[in-house]
């Protein structure tokens, strides 16, 4: 289907609260399905939403300036980029690059590991000269990144409408005891609270890999940050869903007819979509919203077999430091 500007392509995402529903608390959602979450539309009966063209939106407001792309981040809560990595086996370093399901280890998929000498490079040079050109700031990768696709421990697209984090440094450091363990989230911790550090932003590298067409299989659909109201936001957490078989912190959707969805048509491998998913700062006034909603969806286009989507993310931790020369450990 076609919206009524013949513009963009509607479709139905999963997982959005209904405009009238209100909560006081956060709502636990049971990712087994054994227990139904209040408040949201049946499958296949939300409301129908345009997927906006992000090229050419980025079209729209490219003024050829050098700092575009780090304003148009900051504003919308994603961008596009070229890029051309010198990785070739995306499944090197990779979480979920087999399909032993529920093995989460992080060893290498091959004798050399591409992500940590390629990569990481690369996207400290994306975030440093691109991303964040006259910020101070501290960068911590791990050398590995999550698989998606066919043939992975992930066969599955997500395709509910979410953001993976909370709002506060509170509900981050949580969430990092429930991935991974409570020392980790008190280092997390300890380093956020540093008088140099003014600030955190957790970003997110979303690529096809292995892929010899454009996708056409399960794009991402990203939700404009700058189209969020505050009050839509709604809280919720995954019940079922880590390892530690603690109870997450993340975020969920009233649907608003003023949202602006977005999805980038025909994506290649040397292109990766850059998704702001946290974001918060010591000196915040909470008016503002960081962090990017996103869901997969069915591309309305293509007919007939197209090449199934192998992805890949790797999420990065980058510390805003105040205005001196020190550098955070």
């Amino acid at each position: 289907m076609i919206n009524e500007n013949g513009t963009a392509p509607l479709t139905r995402l999963n997982g959005l609260f209904k405009p009238g529903f209100t909560n006081d608390h956060k709502i636990v959602i049971d990712v087994k399905g054994q227990r139904p979450t209040p408040g949201v539309y049946p499958l296949g009966e939300g409301p129908t939403i345009a997927m906006f063209n992000g090229r050419e939106l980025q079209a729209s407001e490219d003024d050829g300036q050098a700092d575009f792309h780090s304003r148009f981040f900051k504003k919308h809560g994603f961008v596009l980029l070229q890029h051309e990595s010198k990785v070739q086996n995306w499944d090197s370093g990779a979480i979920g690059a087999t399909a032993s399901i529920g093995d989460h280890s992080v060893k290498t998929q091959a004798d050399v590991n591409e992500i940590e000498e390629h990569y990481l490079p690369e996207v400290e040079d994306i975030i440093r000269n691109t991303l964040l050109p006259t910020k101070q700031i501290a960068i911590q990768q791990a050398p590995m990144l999550l698989r998606r696709g066919d043939g992975t421990a992930n066969p599955f697209y997500g395709q509910v409408v979410h953001n993976d984090y909370g709002l506060t440094a509170d509900d981050f450091e949580e969430n990092v005891a429930a991935f991974a363990a409570a020392e980790d989230a008190r280092g997390w911790r300890g380093m956020f609270e540093k008088d140099e550090v003014s600030g955190f932003m957790l970003i997110n590298f979303w690529r096809t890999v292995h892929m010899k067409h454009p996708l056409q299989h399960f794009p991402l659909g990203v939700l404009d940050a700058s189209s969020v109201h505050r009050d839509d936001i709604i809280s919720t957490g995954l019940e079922g869903f880590t390892m530690s078989g603690r109870i997450t912190n993340q975020l969920s959707l009233r649907y608003n007819e003023n949202q602006r969805w977005y999805y980038y048509p025909r994506m290649t491998t040397n292109e990766v979509l850059v998704l702001k998913l946290f974001e918060c700062h010591k000196d915040d006034d909470d008016a503002a919203v960081y962090n990017s909603y996103h869901s997969a969806f069915e591309e309305p286009f293509p007919k007939g077999d197209v090449e199934r989507r192998q992805s890949c993310e790797h999420r990065v931790s980058v510390f805003q430091l105040r205005n001196q020369p020190s550098q955070a450990e």
